[in-house]
């Protein structure tokens, strides 16, 4: 071997040694200093842990009715290995469970310190989807079929608006920090409740998530289980709601608006809500909408849905504000009666039109009443005596008296979210909304009779009659009668909560109620609807002027009444949007309820008995 020749065998085995030399360098930094590192990654790799989902409480009503409980379904979930998600999964998932790329892929960004924990895309899918997801799996890298506890609302539509429905939607500060003090951290991504006592009572009805560790091969998929933490079961949930009551208030509603739009051809009609309260505790009995919706389709349905004018996601019970028209008119003679300025048994004259102040105002549809006392006045529901006694007792009685009976602020019901405080007609308020503009007494005469600025939710309306029902008592109203663990242990239990006394006189009161109980004797504005109850009742008409009524626009129609009069045990305020006059459409409505309530059936009024009754308000 010449020289040439041994030189370069001998850099070619130096140049080995050198390579062997780098690889064992390598081999031992991998082995021995980044031994711990790289043992976690293929421990990571091979093992993780799943979440149990605890069984969500279930919801009854108050005799016991599962209002809400949970079904068997199927989630499919992605998962990220360590190496990122994978393209191709990724389209297949898209086409199949039918969700845009950019949707699956906005999910990721937001989970991306979720690696290896599964990442739901979609709940309940259909059989047909399983078995094609099955087929392919083999292929599919992180994809999980797992079974989880699906929502079932027992009753579809009936009491959404009251039980709200679950979703993965945004929850604002204020509501996790009062999540955090019940004992739940929310995160990001969680299936909680977005409306209704869903959300409200999310940390009681979730219960406690377990866990089980799993090992997965290098697809994603569990291939062997190891230790498991048991789910602590949601709470269950008991209402004040009576079921029957609910289905039979919102059948009634639906029942008059398509009437009304049937029978009169109203296109404004579509819209109406009812609430029901025991006026001597404030448990909430019935809370009624149409139109509604169903919350096990809501998912889907929701954009359609947010979209719809009806508004059927709107809560109009306790979110809708209102002019309330003539039953405001129990405001008016409180100021009245309790200013000196009126009594009871003051005489005043009603020709259907009157000139005041530099104002021409009339009776509805101009009805001459002729000579009339308090009690006359509020049975006929005579516009010209409350113009009269507003007058005298002035906008800042009127107003006062206004929020004595809780109007101008919510009433206080901690179960739902989003009630609506309302507007009580007020120099303040006009001033705050005009720049500074004075209160002119002939305005005056328009919030005597519940308009102007007045503006007020159909649950602020049936406390206002609950308070002049039981003698001047704020309760609370409420939704939840109590509460019981997974154990059966009862971790809360309402109970009636006075919030304030009304500084009214016991003589008013009686007075009031009096004049109540007249609208739904002969003569009255209510007796044709009322006189059928098995019990006596008291009540109030009213029919609310809106924008746009002289345009052919019809006024909103309401009732507000108890029952019995001598020992009130319910209470019902109803509001039909555009329904025209409170005697003839909202009226009716309240009469069916408190049948039922009193018999356990409605024998109903005919659409044609209806269009033989006065007109009144």
């Amino acid at each position: 071997m010449n020289k040439f020749m041994l030189r370069r065998v001998r850099v070619i085995f130096i140049f080995v040694i050198v390579i062997f030399i780098l690889l064992a360098g390598r081999l031992a930094y991998l082995q021995v200093l980044k031994h711990d590192y790289y043992w976690y990654r293929s421990e990571q790799n091979r093992f993780t842990k799943i979440t149990l989902p605890a069984t969500r409480g279930e919801i009854y009503d108050a005799k016991g009715n599962l209002l809400v409980s949970n079904r068997p379904g199927f989630v499919v979930s992605l998962m990220d290995m360590g190496e990122g998600y994978d393209d191709e999964t990724i389209s297949y998932l898209s086409e199949i469970l039918q969700i845009d790329k950019e949707e699956i892929y906005e999910a990721i960004e937001g989970r991306r310190y979720m690696r290896y924990l599964p990442l739901q895309l979609k709940s309940d899918i259909t059989m047909e989807t399983i078995s094609q997801l099955s087929e392919h799996r083999w292929k599919l890298k992180g994809v999980n079929i797992e079974i989880w506890p699906i929502r079932d609302y027992k009753h579809r539509a009936t009491a959404a608006h009251i039980l709200g429905f679950l979703g993965q939607g945004p929850v604002d500060e204020s509501t996790r920090e009062c999540w955090a003090g019940e004992g739940y951290d929310y995160e990001e991504g969680d299936l909680v409740g977005q409306e209704g006592i869903e959300r409200t009572w999310e940390p009681y009805l979730r219960g406690v998530d377990g866990e089980q560790r799993i090992e997965t091969n290098n697809m994603g998929q569990p291939i062997n289980f190891f230790e498991r933490k048991e789910p602590i079961p949601g709470s269950d949930l008991y209402l004040t709601l009576d079921l029957d009551l609910q289905k039979a208030a919102e059948e009634a509603l639906a029942r008059r608006v398509e009437s009304i739009k049937k029978k009169e051809g109203s296109k404004y009609a579509g819209r109406a809500s009812a609430v029901a309260l025991d006026p001597n505790s404030g448990a909430i009995l019935a809370m009624a909408n149409y139109p509604s919706y169903d919350p096990n389709k809501v998912g889907e349905e929701y954009f359609q849905l947010l979209q719809d004018p009806k508004r059927p996601l709107t809560n109009s019970a306790i979110q809708g504000c209102y002019p309330i028209g003539s039953t405001f008119k129990m405001v008016t003679g409180t100021a009245a009666l309790e200013e000196g300025v009126l009594s009871d048994r003051d005489i005043m004259n009603c020709r259907g039109v009157i000139t005041l102040r530099g104002d021409t105002k009339a009776c509805y549809r101009r009805t001459a009443h002729g000579s009339l006392n308090f009690y006359r006045a509020m049975a006929v529901s005579c516009n010209i005596y409350f113009y009269q006694a507003g007058l005298r007792a002035g906008i800042d009685a009127l107003a006062h008296y206004a929020r004595e009976y809780g109007f101008g602020s919510p009433t206080g019901l901690e179960d739902l979210t989003g009630e609506a405080a309302g507007v009580v007609a007020s120099r303040e308020y006009k001033a705050a909304v005009t720049d500074g503009e004075p209160w002119y007494p002939a305005e005056t005469m328009s919030a005597a009779i519940g308009q102007s600025y007045n503006s007020m939710t159909p649950l602020q309306i049936a406390n206002y009659v609950s308070i002049i029902a039981n003698g001047g008592t704020h309760y609370r109203p409420y939704l939840v009668q109590k509460v019981v663990d997974s154990e059966g242990k009862v971790v809360h239990e309402a109970k009636p909560e006075p919030l304030r006394q009304a500084q009214i006189s016991a003589k008013t009161f009686g007075i009031i109620r009096e004049a109540m109980r007249g609208v739904t004797m002969p003569r009255g504005t209510g007796y044709s609807h009322f006189s059928r109850l098995p019990v006596t009742s008291a009540g109030k008409t009213g029919s609310a002027e809106v924008a746009g009524m002289g345009q052919g626009i019809p006024s909103h129609s309401l009732y507000v009444g108890y029952a019995p009069y001598e020992n009130p045990q319910i209470v019902i305020a109803v509001i039909i949007e555009h329904g025209g006059s409170g005697a003839t459409a909202a009226a009716p409505v309240v009469a069916e309820i408190m049948e039922y309530y009193f018999t356990g059936q409605i024998e109903g009024v005919s659409d044609s008995e209806t269009e033989t009754r006065p007109q009144a308000d």
